[in-house]
């Protein structure tokens, strides 16, 4: 059998944004399967990501970021990925090309806020987590909008409203 595009649909956007909690709630509301990249890198890797960075650097944590998005496009799912998963060009295409993919919008103010405790999270593990979030963002956001077929403004709606304007625009295609 072969998978159409609009069989995976895939969560882009930064930390922060919602990218697991809408996207498991959507998988429910779809009926399809959900993987988060992120948790199928630690089990790929047999480590926490910050043990990838810290043992192997980011570059390496990318390479095997790349690997798990090839594989995880074989299944008819919501596939939340991670929120760097765009910076390389082979991503955004495979994105583009392998399914229908929404950018959870989130404003800097909201990721630090959903983020502030959070420790699990290598690429803002500094001193001003603020200003890393703002440049972080001021390089991906582009980049999100360059794979993405539809933004939904995350950082204004809550779970529920997110996954209704989701499935609203699914209706579209």
């Amino acid at each position: 059998m072969t998978l159409s595009c609009k069989d995976r649909l895939f969560l882009v956007g930064p930390m922060g944004a919602g990218k697991s909690s809408i996207g498991k709630s959507l998988a429910l509301v779809t009926e399809r399967p959900f993987l988060d990249v992120d948790e199928e890198i630690v089990k790929y890797a047999q480590m926490s990501i910050p043990e990838i960075f810290e043992n192997s650097g980011e570059s390496a944590f990318r390479d095997i970021e790349t690997e798990v998005l090839k594989r995880c496009i074989s299944f008819d799912a919501v596939i939340a990925t991670g929120g760097g998963i765009v910076g390389r060009e082979e991503n955004r295409r495979i994105l583009a090309q392998s399914g229908v993919v929404f950018y959870l919008y989130a404003d800097v103010e909201t990721q630090y806020q959903r983020t502030l405790h959070d420790n699990n999270r290598p690429m803002i593990a500094t001193d001003d987590r603020r200003a890393r979030l703002e440049s972080i963002f001021k390089v991906r956001d582009p980049l999100y909008r360059e794979c993405s077929d539809f933004i939904v403004p995350s950082s204004e709606m809550n779970i529920r409203d997110c996954v209704e304007m989701i499935k609203a625009k699914l209706k579209e295609i």
